[in-house]
């Protein structure tokens, strides 16, 4: 640990002038006074999922300095947070960035120390292994054995996580689990629902989607399979009343008091990364922050080492933007100096779009308290059956034309032609899950199926409109652009509502309330309701990915910025496509899998 000292240039006047001996900051604070003007080894932007797991890895070394800065709150104790049955609560609040996309859909994510850890439903799954092994085809040649394929980051996955297996009382409800796929000595809780419905409604339908579907029944779906239907756990501690495991508590609570080379600064925000003059390639000096009310004075801190950026795919492209590297065109509009013209910073956007069907019970008991824990990722064939092969030809003969309706500056026609055939061949020829049909007891009715569109082929972007780095970034999703996209989610619909209709799951019904007559079974009717009531899922990525720079890649296999020589971007940002699964257990393994590779190279 480092200490700082005022040196005055004669013995008398230092011991004058000279203030008492104090340590470094550490823990969780509010003063900007605790990291302006100071020098820290690493500076880690964004306390979130990945930023949080960063810091607390890279502070594991008592001989270095991290800090962590995060333009929420610590509202680790309020009940929004840890308690996951309070769900929702947070939306639309300070703890919410809420960010307002196109066709007038909201985006949340958490904006308090966690992230979107400390406000999402936390529901853990993985994702199936050849849609990881397929990152290694965007990347350069000599990167291909980097350690960026499933095997690579589920051992990671595996060690962020303690596995709590499901109890006596979780297994009579259906809960199973598989050893093998699984960590017990990592920071992250995962278990069952304490209280987990036991009542006939989950079961019912797994019975019924594979009754119809012939989808398979996975006792544990977090082993690279992916493609099936199982009961999910959650990032909850039963050792603590349920309690969410988010970041902070996993990573930061229970070493807080011990780790004095790590502060965590809260309720400030880093508004750009300041360079070393004339530097190439451009070498960070450290961050430009202020408190995050965007009231009173700009502060620095200096990094000797790296900054890490972890603000997540929306705010970690605007904060490279705003430190002058991005789409010249973009900064010279913003009035932001170009230090380095990067057309891909802030495209490649990719977000999920979500309805929900329900109907009404009969009396039935929900048996528990949930949350609820059942998930079914279907394949093309399982989702549009009959009409599957239609679908694979409409993907088969539109790859092209689609790569050319979503090019933008930064990524061609032919650079997403690329990518859309990896994805095309994930979904056509390994079954790779299009949709998740999450089944909701109590919403949006008491019996509910929420279905979302996993792998969608329409692209984004995200940009700054001013030098205000207090004004949030204009979001452009562009949902529904490639038809496609529309396509499935019409279809999980529709799947959605047979489900709800046929036994066993029918005899737990009714009738159905949502969409009810509003939709009456024609393509035309579902595809009006589906685009006028569909939600944002809150899963942004791609923004800086993790790809080769000509196909619109932004940072390479060492998480390096390009054109950078310290700057890293460590979230969901540098994923290059989505998988077919919830965020939080593959940035965990990223957050940990980059971690060794920042301690390994110093």
């Amino acid at each position: 640990m480092r200490s700082f000292f005022l040196f005055s240039g004669a013995a008398s006047a230092l011991l004058a002038t000279a203030k008492p001996l104090q340590k470094r900051a550490s823990g969780v604070s509010t003063n900007s006074g605790d990291a302006d003007g100071q020098s820290f080894d690493y500076i880690v932007v964004g306390a979130g999922l990945t930023g949080t797991t960063v810091a607390a890895r890279l502070a594991e070394d008592s001989s270095v300095s991290v800090l962590l800065v995060e333009a929420g709150g610590d509202n680790r104790q309020d009940s929004r947070i840890y308690d996951i049955y309070a769900y929702s609560q947070a939306f639309n609040t300070e703890l919410d960035w809420a960010w307002e996309t196109d066709q007038g859909k909201q985006m949340h994510g958490g904006k308090t120390l966690g992230g979107s850890t400390s406000i999402n439903g936390g529901h853990y799954t993985r994702g199936m292994a050849e849609q990881f092994d397929s990152w290694t085809k965007l990347l350069e040649d000599s990167d291909a054995n980097a350690g960026w394929d499933w095997n690579g980051i589920f051992s990671y996955m595996k060690k962020s996580e303690t596995f709590s297996a499901p109890n006596d009382q979780q297994k009579a409800k259906g809960a199973q689990s598989n050893a093998d796929y699984h960590g017990t000595s990592g920071p992250v809780q995962i278990t069952y629902p304490d209280l987990m419905y036991g009542g006939p409604q989950q079961g019912a339908f797994l019975e019924t989607i594979v009754d119809l579907t012939g989808i398979s029944h996975e006792a544990d779906i977090n082993g690279g399979q992916g493609n099936g239907v199982s009961y999910t756990p959650l990032t909850l501690s039963w050792q603590d009343d349920d309690h969410r495991s988010s970041a902070p508590q996993a990573y930061l609570t229970p070493v807080e008091s011990d780790r004095t080379n790590w502060l965590t600064l809260v309720e400030h925000q880093v508004t750009k990364i300041n360079w070393k003059e004339g530097s190439s390639p451009l070498t960070a000096t450290g961050v430009e922050f202020a408190s995050a009310d965007g009231s009173g004075n700009r502060f620095t801190a200096t990094a000797n080492r790296e900054v890490i950026v972890a603000c997540g795919a929306i705010q970690s492209p605007a904060l490279i933007q705003l430190s002058g590297v991005g789409d010249a065109d973009i900064l010279n509009d913003a009035g932001v100096d170009v230090v380095l013209d990067m057309k891909q910073i802030g495209r490649n956007l990719q977000e999920q779009t979500m309805n929900s069907v329900g109907a009404n019970g009969n009396g039935y008991d929900y048996g528990g308290r949930g949350p609820s824990d059942m998930i079914a990722y279907p394949n093309i064939h399982e989702l549009f059956g009959e009409d599957a092969e239609a679908s694979i030809s409409k993907i088969q003969n539109n790859v092209a034309s689609w790569a050319e309706s979503q090019a933008s500056a930064g990524q061609s026609a032919e650079a997403l032609r690329t990518i859309f055939d990896i994805q095309a061949d994930l979904i056509i020829n390994q079954n790779a899950p299009v949709a998740e049909m999450f089944f909701d007891s109590g919403f949006p009715a008491d019996l509910g199926i929420d279905n979302w569109q996993l792998l969608p082929f329409s692209r984004g972007n995200v940009a700054i409109s001013n030098n205000d780095p207090f004004t949030k970034p204009t979001v452009t999703v562009n949902y529904f652009s490639v038809d496609w996209d529309l396509d499935v989610q019409v279809a999980a619909c529709k799947l959605g509502r047979t489900i709800l209709s046929s036994p066993p799951l029918s005899d737990l019904s009714s009738g159905e309330a949502v969409p009810g007559s509003e939709v009456d079974g024609s393509d035309a009717s579902w595809r009006s309701w589906v685009q006028n009531g569909f939600s944002a899922v809150a899963h942004p990525i791609g923004t800086l990915a993790l790809m080769r720079a000509e196909l619109g890649g932004s940072v390479g296999a060492d998480l390096k910025l390009y054109g950078t020589e310290n700057v890293r971007v460590v979230d969901a940002s540098v994923l290059p496509m989505q998988i077919s699964a919830h965020l939080s257990a593959a940035l965990y393994g990223v957050a940990e899998k980059a971690a060794d590779l920042i301690k390994a190279s110093h």
